[in-house]
């Protein structure tokens, strides 16, 4: 893509700073043309842009003209879009070309010519063969056809906006030619799960994957047919048991408790260098007892990714899934002097306990987070499914 882009902008570049005579050198007539009209516009007397305006115009008009008569020539019904477009090159150059003043038209031979019949008659036979070939494709049954009818009908509706039925024509199209993917959920651990966890899927992260022709969908409607079927195959379902674990801890600490008179060894107060009474800081030891109490509790699930290709009923893939949900919650318990504890013991004390969450809650957890990593092996194997 940055290859492409680079390339274009380079040649329009090159296109931009290239004379209009090189241009035309070079056959690129169209570019010529407009090269010279610029420069003509800006100077009526440049006998030397008139010289390359007259040439290009014939050469690029005999290039539109010879492409139809070979088109024309090969019979075959698909020709009218191309014929369509080059006459359109035709009418657009023309019109281009005439808003010169007279005296300039006149010295490069200008003759105005209706191009509107030509133009109308490919115009709607290329959409006459876009439907045909459209509906054709669309009564196949094949998904891939019904995406060429989507792009005929696409063509037809650019011609003829307001041709009958396209709409629907274009949406039957599209639903045909779509790769319906149905993505379910299957319990096979023996385990209990929560009600309804088969319906309870998250399809956010299935939305990212849907393309042009690729759907993703957790639901079947009535009469609905799918291209391929994903299903989780869930096989173990391990839940630890609720532990907890205490350990229990003495904090002291240190810190200031008022002041004192300095005392001499006769017992008599100091005094400083300006005859001031010399005071020193008192100091005790607080303390306090905490017990940090951890919680843990954890749900490993597992089992398969199963790829089914539904017109042929077969595994077309398998991939081994698993995921892990902890639930981890610690707190502390203080008895004491809390003045000896640091701020990060204050706040595990302020949180308080917890209780446990429940089997199904976890498992339900372990769940979501089972389908979100089933939508990445799925965004890896998205080529898989066409």
């Amino acid at each position: 893509m940055k290859k492409l882009l680079f390339f274009s902008l380079t040649l329009i570049i090159m296109t931009s700073c290239a004379s209009s005579s090189k241009l035309l050198q070079d056959g690129r007539y169209d570019n010529a043309v407009k090269k010279s009209i610029r420069k003509i516009n800006k100077n009526q007397t440049n006998s030397q842009e008139i010289s390359v305006l007259r040439k290009a115009f014939k050469l690029a008009n005999k290039s539109d003209e010879d492409a139809i008569k070979q088109l024309k020539l090969s019979g075959q019904p698909e020709i009218w879009e191309s014929v369509y477009h080059h006459y359109r090159h035709l009418n657009q150059r023309q019109e281009m070309v005439s808003r010169l003043p007279d005296a300039i038209l006149k010295k490069i031979n200008f003759k105005s010519r209706d191009f509107i019949p030509d133009l109308t008659i490919a115009k709607r036979n290329a959409a006459n063969y876009f439907d045909a070939k459209g509906k054709a494709l669309l009564r196949s049954g094949n998904r891939f056809d019904a995406r060429s009818a989507w792009e005929c009908f696409q063509k037809e509706k650019q011609l003829f906006p307001e041709t009958p039925d396209i709409d629907n024509l274009i949406y039957s199209a599209k639903q045909k030619g779509t790769t319906q993917i149905l993505f379910k959920i299957k319990n096979n651990s023996q385990s209990i799960l929560p009600r309804n966890f088969d319906k309870a899927i998250n399809m956010s992260d299935f939305d990212k994957l849907n393309r042009k022709w690729l759907n993703f969908t957790d639901e079947k409607a009535e009469g609905q047919t799918f291209d391929y079927v994903i299903t989780l195959n869930i096989q173990h379902i391990d839940v630890s048991p609720e532990m907890i674990d205490r350990k229990s801890r003495l904090v002291k600490k240190r810190i200031e408790d008022g002041w004192k008179y300095a005392l001499d060894t006769r017992g008599n107060v100091k005094k400083d260098s300006a005859g001031n009474d010399i005071k020193i800081r008192k100091y005790k030891t607080i303390q306090c007892q905490v017990m940090d109490i951890h919680m843990a509790k954890s749900v490993r699930m597992s089992g398969l990714l199963e790829y089914l290709d539904n017109h042929n009923n077969k595994l077309m893939n398998t991939r081994p899934i698993a995921s892990r949900f902890n639930f981890i919650y610690d707190y502390s318990i203080a008895r004491g002097n809390t003045k000896a504890l640091t701020q990060k013991t204050l706040d595990r004390i302020h949180r308080g306990p917890l209780p446990f969450p429940s089997n199904l809650q976890m498992i339900s957890d372990t769940q979501q987070a089972l389908v979100v990593l089933a939508a990445e092996y799925l965004r890896e194997d998205i080529r898989s499914f066409n």
